[in-house]
């Protein structure tokens, strides 16, 4: 999600006891079976009636009651969870929380839904616990480097940086031909949280359940082998990203990109819906954070970025699963997944899809997600609720008020109080 979600209270009621599970009420005005559907969506309302019309215009017994939350959605869930109403259908951040949900009773095992064989196979841990699946992976997102093509090729840039030498000549390229090489979205730190994630995933790909487990256990440490890196591609940002970075916030930064004040833009596939404003928009492209001096660990930074589950006791049953299957079915032309993904700026699904708009970023995502060059995101991984923290931690060292070693053991310390 582009926002920023905290969910240690969540966490804490699902340990607290045992719950009783209830969903909102099923009955409609016109006596149609009612399935609530909660979900985070801001600005696609309009897309969310398509999807409604096209799933009532073959099942017109049942009604989707979408409960669309544009604000904190940790909030509303909290809220829900804790009065016992939480809807037939809702959505739940991958990884660590679906694994709270899922011990505390409150969600379905979906192992043996369609969507489980149609979505690439990878993402089914991110709503796994103990070998069951409990949730529907609705979507990849993918963080990375976005270029403007045209300005690399008006500077003689021929090929994307593979090493943290190459993109620190790139962006001296870009200086010394008057454009600006980053653009900053670092005044809001949960874009932090997302760099300092892809820098570190990097570090610790090899054994990331390893590292979660140490710093799970107490005993852990970010001040692992390669975090220099870390911090020396952070090094990088604070240097090419403009004199005002630290006053640039995300809307900023995705202008910037849209508009060519700016080549490149570290984000997420969300931050090209600025493109849409833009009559004549640039053509945007897609790397991997270059991160390492050895470009076989410099891959591309793709996760599920939110998980379907299903109440534990939905009051229908039958309707519910038939909306989660019109939610999941990738092969329908006018579908859910068809409707909600192909536009530039959504996130695909976390299946084979076909785009039918052009944007070079896209097609480099497939190239990477095809080839398997891609890595997780480790915050997700986190205690629930720390990753908000590291990115406010990080944000300390990219603005130059703190140094390595004291950012490294504030954010050992800031763990511990979350596990």
């Amino acid at each position: 999600m582009k926002k920023v979600l905290l969910f240690a209270l969540i966490a804490a009621l699902a340990l607290n006891s045992v719950f009783a599970n209830g969903s909102s009420e099923s009955a409609s005005s016109d006596g149609r079976t009612q399935v609530t559907v909660a979900l985070w969506a801001a600005d696609r309302g309009d897309r969310l009636e398509r999807s409604e019309a096209e799933f009532e215009a073959s099942h017109p017994d049942i009604d989707i009651n979408f409960q669309v939350q544009s604000g904190d959605y940790s909030n509303y869930l909290g809220a829900k969870t804790a009065a016992n109403d939480l809807a037939d259908i809702y959505l739940l951040t991958p990884y660590a929380q679906v694994k709270t949900f899922a011990q505390a009773g409150r969600i379905q095992d979906l192992s043996d839904s369609p969507f489980v064989s149609e979505v690439y196979p990878e993402s089914l841990e991110s709503a796994s616990y103990e070998g069951k699946v409990y949730g529907y992976p609705a979507n990849y997102e993918f963080l990375g480097v976005y270029y403007n093509r045209d300005i690399f090729e008006a500077c003689g840039i021929t090929e994307v940086p593979t090493t943290r030498s190459e993109f620190i000549q790139v962006c001296e390229t870009l200086q010394a031909n008057g454009y600006q090489p980053i653009a900053s979205t670092f005044k809001e730190s949960w874009t932090l949280k997302h760099l300092f994630s892809i820098l570190l995933t990097t570090v610790v790909q090899d054994d990331i359940p390893g590292f979660i487990d140490s710093l799970n256990s107490g005993e852990g440490t970010f001040n692992v082998e390669g975090i220099d890196d870390v911090f020396a591609f952070a090094d990088i940002l604070s240097k090419y990203s403009g004199a005002n970075y630290k006053d640039m916030d995300s809307t900023s930064g995705y202008n910037a990109l849209a508009n060519g004040s700016a080549a490149m833009l570290i984000s997420g596939e969300f931050s090209l819906s600025a493109l849409d404003n833009i009559s004549n928009p640039p053509d945007i492209g897609l790397f991997a954070v270059p991160v390492s001096e050895n470009p076989e660990r410099n891959k591309l930074a793709v996760d599920v970025g939110q998980v379907f589950v299903v109440n534990a006791k939905p009051d229908n049953q039958e309707a519910t699963m038939e909306v989660l299957d019109f939610l999941s079915d990738g092969s329908l032309e006018n579908g859910y997944v068809a409707i909600m993904s192909n536009e530039i700026g959504s996130a695909p699904p976390a299946m084979p899809f076909n785009f039918t708009f052009e944007c070079q970023a896209y097609a480099d995502y497939l190239a990477y997600a095809d080839a398997g060059n891609t890595v997780p995101w480790v915050y997700q991984q986190f205690a629930n609720g720390f990753d908000v923290v590291s990115g406010d931690i990080f944000q300390a060292y990219v603005f130059g008020a703190k140094d390595q070693a004291t950012v490294l053991s504030e954010l050992d310390e800031a763990y511990k109080t979350f596990i």
